[in-house]
């Protein structure tokens, strides 16, 4: 096999950008189907590359896997509540899964997910693409270098996806308990939340509140805040909301060692001797004695992320080694979403991993209630 076949499954806004990357080409990857429900899509498609043979069209799941042999991977781009029916269906017919982030709007999902690409033998990946860009990759090289010491605080607060009561109203699944199975956390949320997953690993417990309809008149969250414990002492304050026009993203790690605080494509720098020795030995009553080294470090601005992100898929793929982002990321990424929501609605902290029927039986009373 010299490139991997793909077939786009939903052509919404995320289809359609990873069509036109794939027609662009993607090292390792060939489009060769997409599936195209609506007229209006089916009608991008055919002036995308349909037109041209570049790729074939189907109206739906169905038809595409009636032609099994022209691809061998299902890129996964629907809503999310439908991407659980479909890999289960994608697998069964033997075909690696890419899926969109969240793999799934319940951790109870998303472990079927797991479980049924396990028991088949087949790929799951997770487009959790954040991970390729530049600036965070370096994050993640500097505290794998030990740059910071050991971790003590953590902080994130992003404002970034700013969304309109249009923007919710836009698709009758959007920013509903039924048809997104939540908001900010179980969308805008997740990339984030897998960033702060992939660098400081799973927490040790979560105390959150989350705000439902606070910026706009929907029934799901648009903000929430996340206090997070680790066993070996460091704490975490994870912010985010889609209601606020100022924009900031920013991310702070703070050590024994130095602190890095990151802001748009730039890494800012501050390293000094250990505190925590300081602290005992030093004959001052405070900072003084304290020399800080700083340092701004500018990384390249990110173009398609997604790039790599496919790139690595395929080569999964061809090698059989586990692709990163995996399954169990996408797991972790949706437990700790769904934690998130049960800890605000009982106004508790949780001790993870959490027991997936919980937000299956809290998801359920909302869906009702939605009514």
């Amino acid at each position: 096999m010299e490139n991997l076949r793909l077939a786009v499954i939903g052509l919404g806004a995320i289809g359609r950008k990873y069509v036109g990357m794939l027609n662009e080409g993607i090292k390792g990857n060939t489009l060769t189907a997409v599936v195209a429900r609506s007229d209006i899509n089916y009608n991008w498609a055919l002036e995308n590359g349909g037109k041209e043979g570049k790729f074939k069209i189907f109206r739906s799941t169905e038809e595409l896997f009636e032609n099994e042999g022209l691809f061998d991977t299902c890129v996964i781009a629907t809503p999310h509540r439908n991407h659980l029916e479909t890999a289960l269906t994608a697998f069964s017919h033997n075909k690696h899964v890419l899926c969109e982030k969240p793999t799934a709007a319940a951790l109870s999902e998303a472990i079927k997910m797991e479980e049924a690409a396990k028991e088949a033998g087949l790929k799951l990946g997770v487009i959790f693409q954040w991970r390729a860009v530049p600036v965070m990759k370096k994050m993640k090289e500097l505290l794998e270098q030990g740059t910071v010491g050991k971790i003590k605080r953590i902080k994130l607060e992003n404002t970034s996806y700013f969304r309109t009561l249009k923007y919710h109203r836009s698709g009758g699944w959007r920013s509903s308990w039924k048809g997104e199975g939540g908001g900010a956390l179980v969308n805008q949320a997740q990339h984030y939340i897998d960033l702060w997953l992939w660098l400081f690993g799973v927490p040790e417990s979560i105390f959150a509140d989350v705000e439902f309809g606070k910026h706009s008149e929907i029934a799901v969250d648009d903000e929430v805040s996340i206090f997070m414990k680790y066993e070996n002492g460091a704490t975490g304050i994870f912010v985010l909301s889609t209601g606020e026009v100022p924009k900031t993203d920013e991310l702070c790690v703070i050590g024994t060692k130095g602190k890095i605080t990151l802001r748009g494509n730039s890494l800012w720098v501050e390293t000094y001797p250990d505190s925590d020795e300081y602290i005992k030995t030093a004959q001052c009553n405070a900072r003084d004695g304290i020399t800080v080294t700083e340092e701004k470090i500018d990384c390249k601005a990110p173009k398609t992320p997604q790039r790599d992100i496919f790139e690595a898929f395929a080569e999964s793929v061809m090698t059989g080694k586990e692709p990163t982002p995996n399954g169990k990321d996408g797991i972790n990424a949706i437990m700790l979403a769904n934690a998130a929501y049960i800890s605000s609605i009982h106004q508790k902290a949780l001790t993870l991993p959490i027991d997936p029927g919980l937000w299956d039986e809290e998801l359920k009373i909302l869906e009702e209630k939605e009514n």
